[in-house]
């Protein structure tokens, strides 16, 4: 197998590991395989036993960012947006056309000697290109698609009993503090519940329901980090219509370990 064939090939397995990789070797992986790979063994298999010139480059490189569009699209469309869709994606693709290219011995036309306007084009372009690439970088950092807290308050079988359950799915320890208020009181609060990644957390309520109520009823759950109560990471809440309280008999206070009578801590 030619050197440049199996290069691409080593960098295609890799990416398709890369979910095992430290973070730094899979950066330094998807870079090639986004910006080069796929295109240069498509150009093989367009164009077998042609050198590698600068339009081919071009070319190459047009392809693999054409390429990796596409399959950003296909991946949203199955909800494989994550590093298993892209490791399978891109890297599979490429092991896919690695059989049908070309790969020739023949001499590598040289290059063609820049003018200085193209010199200038040139750096002022490979500038733009790092300034993208940093840009996205931070933007990368600060993306938090895949990094949340869960929070719902639904219902039992038994009324006016719901059932709070939080879990956290923001990839590292959280400690979060947890309140069910009425438009005039503070039913129920927990402080400082600690949560491992990806652990659920499950408390049932008796909301304090009026049967008689002549207007709707509502119950807000809210949900901060612990020490920042400033703002509500996420906020659920039940609406009881008065046609539907009317149905629930039973009326009860919630336990007394998690309740918090004092309204002055209300926010």
């Amino acid at each position: 197998m030619p050197t440049n064939a199996a290069l691409c090939a080593m960098l295609a397995v890799l990416l398709l590991v890369s979910s095992l990789l430290p973070e730094a070797i899979r950066v330094l992986v998807a870079v090639p395989m986004v910006l080069l790979v796929p295109g240069y063994v498509a150009t093989k298999v367009a164009f077998p036993r042609e050198p590698l010139d600068l339009e081919r480059l071009c070319f190459a490189v047009g392809v693999s960012l054409a390429v990796t569009v596409l399959i950003g699209l296909l991946l949203n469309v199955v909800h494989m947006m994550n590093v298993a869709g892209w490791s399978l994606g891109l890297g599979g693709l490429t092991l896919v056309m690695l059989p049908f290219a070309k790969w020739g011995a023949s001499k590598p036309e040289p290059l063609p000697a820049f003018r200085s306007a193209q010199k200038l084009s040139l750096t002022f372009g490979s500038l733009l290109a790092v300034s993208a690439v940093l840009l996205s970088g931070i933007g990368y950092s600060q993306l938090r698609e895949f990094h949340f807290t869960e929070l719902w308050m639904v219902p039992t079988q038994t009324a006016p009993t719901y059932r709070l359950g939080i879990t956290n799915q923001e990839q590292i320890a959280m400690g979060y503090d947890l309140e069910v208020v009425s438009p005039d009181a503070v039913v129920a609060s927990w402080n400082d519940i600690p949560l491992a990644p990806g652990a659920t957390w499950q408390r049932d309520i008796q909301l304090p329901i009026k049967r008689n109520a002549s207007v709707e009823q509502r119950f807000t759950a809210r949900l901060y980090k612990h020490g920042d109560p400033t703002a509500a990471m996420q906020r659920v809440w039940a609406s009881i219509p008065p046609t539907a309280a009317a149905k629930l008999v039973r009326l009860s206070d919630t336990d007394g370990a998690d309740e918090r009578p004092d309204i002055e801590g209300m926010r």
